[in-house]
């Protein structure tokens, strides 16, 4: 996928060149390449799309640069509370830096993105993901040397990078269908942990992790079910309003499920007369297109219909594992077959990642309630694999399970999916909003078990396009209104 990679300039890396690593990360010709940046130190750049974010980098505040992939939402709005003055993602984070207050704006940050800040008079570098981590960025770290890049290859790319393959992946890969925690292919190619900045000091060598959010910081709400169906569908309409502007190319790939539909339905509350571009993927007649079809009827959108063949199936997911970095199951790689002819109609997909877990609590019939997530249940969803996932870290100190499972499972599997339609269009996720996890997270489990408070807030505020449209997964509409 595009994104932003560089290294510290060392010994092991002498024969190294930025423009070999930009070879490997330039995967299409339609990837706008940016001015590369080099000094005594190091080297940088960053591929993207032209679609959003920033449309050159780096971006410079005296001896602060920095590199970004992605958006934020409320950027602006953290800045005036701050006092930061500045108008880009990019500069809000140089502007921040330089006031040492950096943390304290991630930490109210709500995007998907990825940065890398070099300071060139105290010579380090800052590689920063997301909350959520959703944003992949990989660091290699071996004797000194320091690589950071969007895609594993692009490391790889550094000649003196030590290959070596990490014992643990193969049969994770093979018994789960994806890795798990900070864990690559490779030995020493790790995956940046979520909200977390990442400290690499070019003097000492030394490496160090702080994360800048915790769960621990969302507090139990005492709100009634009825309150919190209420705060969900208005926070849920603003989280896709801060997402969807009808003066861009936005799109929804529209299924039988609940996720796409809400955030349909939330566009087309706020935008009524919206005409837009919907897509399916499937076989003729199914559920998804069958489903797909009654909930376009009801708006003025077009709606595009993809079908699965047996000449179209197989053969483009070769080319999604080389994307993917091989850490994706080809039997997952959906849709990837016709992402041409979708990013001829649309920049930007709204995803509806997450939203039965997040939203529905489809886990939670698996877990112990308003508990933390610990090793045993650790045991039940990983196997003999448990111990890759850091259970006890201090992210994770909430007495909630479901966070774990997003940071590790949801990130390390569902997320790829994400990834492969990366190359081609820009992806928002309207379900991991801060507003709406936060509220989620201040609940208790049993408002959400069995989809009760996401299905009652659909009918509630949707039901132009729940009420009598049946859910895929059950064949009849979603839930109904709790009396």
């Amino acid at each position: 996928m595009p994104g932003i990679y560089g290294f510290v300039k060392s010994n092991a890396l002498s024969n190294a060149d930025i423009h070999t690593v930009a070879d490997q990360m330039r995967l299409y010709p339609h990837f706008v390449q940016d001015d590369m940046f080099e000094d005594s130190s190091i080297a940088a750049s960053r591929v993207h799309l032209g679609k959003i974010g920033e449309l050159s980098s780096p971006s410079n505040l005296g001896e602060f640069s920095v590199w970004v992939e992605g958006e934020a939402y409320n950027h602006q709005e953290v800045a005036i509370a701050l006092g930061l003055t500045g108008n880009s993602l990019a500069n809000l984070l140089l502007e921040a830096e330089k006031k040492n207050k950096l943390e304290l704006f991630l930490n109210k940050l709500d995007g998907y993105f990825c940065a890398a800040i070099y300071d060139a008079n105290k010579q380090k570098i800052k590689l920063i993901s997301d909350r959520y981590g959703m944003r992949m960025l990989y660091w290699y770290e071996k004797d000194g040397t320091f690589i950071w890049a969007s895609e594993v290859k692009g490391i790889l790319a550094c000649s003196g990078v030590d290959k070596t393959i990490d014992p643990t992946t193969l049969d994770c890969f093979m018994e789960l269908g994806y890795l798990l925690g900070e864990h690559t292919w490779f030995e020493h190619v790790k995956l940046i942990n979520p909200a977390t900045v990442l400290i690499f000091d070019i003097k000492t060598k030394n490496v160090r992790g702080e994360y800048y959010w915790k769960w621990s910081e969302i507090k139990s709400s005492n709100l009634s079910f009825e309150q919190a169906v209420d705060e969900l569908g208005h926070r849920f309409i603003e989280s896709v309003r801060r997402r969807f502007n009808p003066n861009e190319n936005i799109g929804i790939a529209l299924s039988g499920g609940l996720d796409s539909r809400a955030i349909f339905a939330a566009v087309n509350h706020i935008y009524p007369d919206f005409r837009g571009y919907a897509y399916t993927f499937g076989l003729p007649d199914c559920d998804d297109i069958t489903i797909a079809e009654q909930v376009i009827d009801r708006s003025k959108w077009r709606h595009q219909k993809f079908y699965f063949d047996n000449q179209n199936w197989f053969a483009p997911r070769f080319e999604k594992i080389w994307n993917t970095d091989g850490m994706l199951d080809m039997m997952h790689m959906h849709g990837g077959e016709f992402i041409e002819e979708i990013a001829n109609n649309i920049d930007i997909n709204l995803n509806g990642y997450c939203g039965d877990a997040i939203f529905g609590g489809s886990f939670l019939n698996r877990l112990k309630l308003n508990t933390r997530f610990s090793d045993n249940l650790s045991k039940a969803f990983y196997k003999d694999f448990y111990k890759l996932t850091d259970v006890n870290s201090l992210l994770y100190e909430i007495n909630k399970s479901e966070p774990h499972l997003y940071m590790n499972r949801v990130r390390r599997f569902t997320a790829m999916g994400t990834v492969n339609g990366l190359v081609a269009t820009e992806q928002r996720k309207p379900f991991f909003d801060n507003n709406c996890v936060e509220l989620i997270f201040s609940l208790p489990d049993e408002y959400r078990l069995n989809n009760n408070l996401y299905s009652t807030m659909l009918q509630k505020f949707f039901p132009k396009f729940f009420k009598d449209i049946p859910w895929q997964k059950t064949g009849q509409p979603a839930g109904a209104l709790t009396n």
